[in-house]
């Protein structure tokens, strides 16, 4: 270990013997609020503007009465992270909705954080010297901030409150306050930080600011945990659920982990490797931990392939700003489209399914199979979380995720686009309903659809100047058996997909030109050797209607409040070798998009009872599903969009022979 160590720190000493710049990214990202949602996801980003994101600062005290401004909250075990984790998903959640109230809190924060940064350069409280780490998502709040705002005093202050942090941090290492815990195993969220600040400033600041800036980040990297050399690529990574924890088995680590090997690659200039690093990160989590909604199981720690063990939502929004970040830096368009389909399937599966329905509650952690929701469950499947962790409220069993998951959909939003200015590209890397003004082409552009929940997608293009449209296809058109039309313009145009894009030459000044492409989705099955069958429809994961029941458990302030959720319906259903699926019934996204009562996704299929003996439960949850099991009599249940389900069965045993027909 201590040969790795010497290692890392004589190549971050060689990374920087070229100077202060960085390799720039292949994709450059749109500033905030450049980007903003339409549509279906408008209305889910207003829901979540409404509900907890504007009214945290009113009453929950880890915010409304934080440390960070003087008060006694947010201090939990000597951490400080809620008013960060909130601020890193208001500030973009804000400027992409245009939300004036929502804009001026964050803006009272952050300039009341700023106002008492310390002489040293410290930002916030500073009860504990080495925790560095609180302070990583308040910057990356600053970072979004930054990008929208215009030249002038308040964009300059920033780029000084930063400075003076970073400096302040290095003295303390410097001094001996060692990089533990938490901010050794982020680590890589301070130094895309940093890389920020050293794109920015490269003009304006003197040589030697630049080089210091760059010292620190070799710095923070040579001491941070070595996430590729002693955990992915290691001989102890977990393959199955732990039970001896650690720091790197924690689920959130890792989500977190992922994006270190493209972020360091921006200074190491060695973009293949660390993508390479990043994939090996994602590839080892899906093998031993994915689950049927695109995330990893980690009910605190990483949990195997069981469709009953949890995924904690903190997990769902880092994985996806992780996998946000891999596309961007990735070295090829054939490694940015494996992050695209992973990032897409998190965001219109695992998010949503993170989420109640009015954005006013959520769980702790999710589960593929449950078919309750309860406040109190002491004999509970997971592993490390306590007995409230699968109920929907407020803050149920720990607080980080009230605070963290704000980020999840305007991050996914700031994601929808990117430019490549060097070949005059704007990039379509996820469809979404959606508006961006571009840099390249000096282009306005409309992505009019309900996708995921329709079968076509219209660009509506304005622009001065020519540029290059390139549409990423999701994965499941990227077949032999896929099908699409493009017209252009209402004419049919051949487009022929390259590592897995089509290309548009859009001449200048274009008025009013469409690029629309309609597509087949139909359901299909896929099955697991560990986790049974899952039905999908394109890119949505389908769950069974459980006609979930609700029950208030406890109320708080405004329509905050906990809930228990149970089934009416039976769970215990098997898919028959041969599928029997019907045809999906699709309907517009209403006011709450995600509501089961109204999902846009509805599909009706035959299927076949299964007795308890066949499938038990095992500690208040549906057993393993791997196998055949014991089938009875047929059934017609519905499906719906997973994101649709609080408590849902994903993940079917698949029946062991056909029941007779009598």
């Amino acid at each position: 270990m201590l040969q790795a160590m010497a290692l890392r720190l004589w190549l971050a000493h060689f990374t920087l013997t070229g100077g202060s710049s960085l390799s720039p990214p292949r994709w450059r990202r749109l500033a905030t609020g450049s980007i903003r949602p339409a549509g279906w996801l408008q209305t889910q980003m207003q829901l979540q503007a409404a509900a907890l994101t504007s009214h945290l600062p009113l009453f929950w005290d880890n915010v409304r009465n934080t440390s960070w401004l003087g008060g006694n909250a947010d201090n939990v075990g000597g951490i400080h992270e809620s008013t960060p984790y909130w601020l890193n998903g208001a500030v973009p959640l804000a400027l992409q909705l245009q939300d004036e109230a929502l804009l001026q809190t964050v803006e009272k924060y952050i300039e009341g954080i700023l106002d008492r940064q310390t002489q040293e350069g410290w930002l916030g409280p500073d009860t504990d010297r080495t925790d560095f780490w609180s302070r990583y998502p308040f910057l990356m709040a600053m970072v979004q901030y930054h990008e929208a705002l215009p030249g002038g005093p308040r964009r300059k202050r920033i780029e000084e409150a930063a400075l003076g942090f970073f400096s302040a941090m290095r003295r303390r290492l410097e001094g001996g306050v060692p990089l533990t815990v938490w901010s050794s195993f982020r680590t890589h969220d301070l130094i895309w930080t940093i890389h920020y600040f050293l794109d920015v400033l490269q003009e304006s600041a003197e040589p030697s600011v630049l080089r210091d800036l760059a010292a620190f980040a070799a710095r923070l990297h040579s001491q941070g945990f070595d996430w590729t050399g002693l955990w992915y690529n290691a001989s102890s990574f977990a393959k199955e659920a732990v039970v001896n924890t650690s720091m790197q088995t924690h689920g959130v680590n890792n989500a977190q982990a992922v994006k270190s090997g493209v972020v360091w690659s921006r200074q190491s200039g060695n973009t293949p490797a660390g993508w390479a690093e990043t994939w090996l990160a994602w590839e080892q989590l899906q093998r031993y931990h994915g689950q049927p909604n695109g995330a990893f199981s980690a009910d605190e720690h990483l949990a195997g392939r069981m469709p009953s063990r949890g995924t904690e939502l903190c997990v769902v929004v880092e994985s996806m700003w992780s996998l946000a970040l891999a596309s961007q830096l990735a070295p090829g368009d054939e490694e940015a489209v494996l992050a695209l389909d992973a990032l897409e399937s998190l965001a219109f599966n695992a998010l949503p399914g993170s989420l109640s329905e009015d954005l006013w509650s959520h769980p702790y952690l999710q589960f593929a199979n449950s078919y309750e929701a309860v406040s109190n469950e002491p004999d509970h499947i997971w592993g490390h979380d306590g007995d409230q962790s699968a109920m929907y409220g407020l803050a149920p069993n720990y607080e980080c995720c009230t605070s963290n998951f704000h980020q999840g959909y305007p991050k996914f939003a700031g994601s929808l686009f990117f430019e490549d200015v060097g070949r005059q590209q704007l990039i379509s890397a996820v469809w979404a309903p959606s508006v961006v003004n571009a840099t390249v082409g000096r282009a306005h552009v409309e992505l009019r659809t309900s996708y995921p929940f329709d079968s076509s997608v219209e660009y509506w293009i304005r622009n001065d100047e020519p540029f290059t449209l390139k549409v990423r296809i999701p994965k499941f058109l990227r077949t032999s058996t896929s099908t699409y039309f493009v017209r252009l313009d209402g004419h049919t145009v051949k487009a022929e997909e390259t590592a897995g894009f089509l290309h548009f030459s859009i001449p200048a000044a274009a008025q009013r030109l469409a690029v629309k492409i309609d597509f087949v989705m139909a359901p299909s099955v896929q099955r697991s050797e560990a986790q049974g069958v899952s039905v999908y429809f394109g890119p949505l994961l389908l769950a069974l209607d459980l006609k979930e029941q609700w029950q208030l458990v406890q109320r708080y302030a405004f329509n905050a409040a906990d809930w228990n959720t149970t089934a009416a319906l039976a769970w215990r259903l098997a898919m028959p070798h041969s599928p029997r699926l019907g045809t999906p019934r699709l309907s517009m996204p209403g006011p709450r998009p995600m509501a089961s009562s109204d999902c846009p996704v509805a599909l009706e299929a035959t299927l076949l009872t299964v007795p308890p003996r066949a499938w038990p439960i095992q500690h208040g949850a549906p057993g393993p599903v791997n196998g055949t099991c014991r089938a009875g009599e047929q059934v017609q249940r519905t499906f719906l969009a997973y994101g649709c389900t609080s408590i849902r069965i994903s993940a079917l045993p698949v029946a062991e022979e056909e029941p007779l027909i009598v």
